[in-house]
């Protein structure tokens, strides 16, 4: 499974590590990655992702943020945006995925609609975020488990 957002630091980063945790707990063997569409390898995870995330007791440690590109669109059963722009944007440019790119909250069989970037704003957007995060991935371990 494959998270994919714009700079593979706050949304992507989340999911992924979200995933990876739920999956764990249930006892799935689930791969995870992520990426961004606009990532570059020296994008550092904010501290507000740390911060939404150690509640759950899931941490950002060792992250590097990585574009996405056919290497990692190969490796996945499934390439997930948090956005239909997103989507978009991979599908432009690798158009024989089509087949495995999908926005996630739609994925998630909750609606059609984007994960908002949280990027610059305060503790309580990345929150927010990481709670919608959990939402769409949890309705997706729970399909699987």
């Amino acid at each position: 499974m494959l998270f994919v957002c714009t700079g593979n630091i706050c949304r992507s980063l989340m999911a992924e590590r979200l995933a990876l945790k739920l999956a764990r707990e249930r006892g799935l063997a689930l791969e995870a990655r992520s990426c961004g569409v606009a990532a570059e390898s020296y994008y550092r995870p904010p501290k507000e992702v740390s911060a939404a995330l150690a509640p759950l007791g899931v941490d950002a440690e060792g992250h590097a943020a990585q574009l996405v590109g056919r290497e990692l669109l190969r490796w996945c059963d499934v390439a997930l945006t948090m956005t239909q722009a997103q989507r978009g944007m991979i599908l432009d440019a690798y158009p024989e995925f089509t087949r495995k790119v999908f926005v996630l909250r739609a994925y998630a069989g909750l609606d059609d609609g984007d994960v908002a970037d949280p990027i610059g704003r305060p503790q309580a957007v990345y929150d927010a975020c990481r709670d919608e995060l959990l939402g769409a991935v949890s309705a997706l371990i729970a399909r699987w488990a």
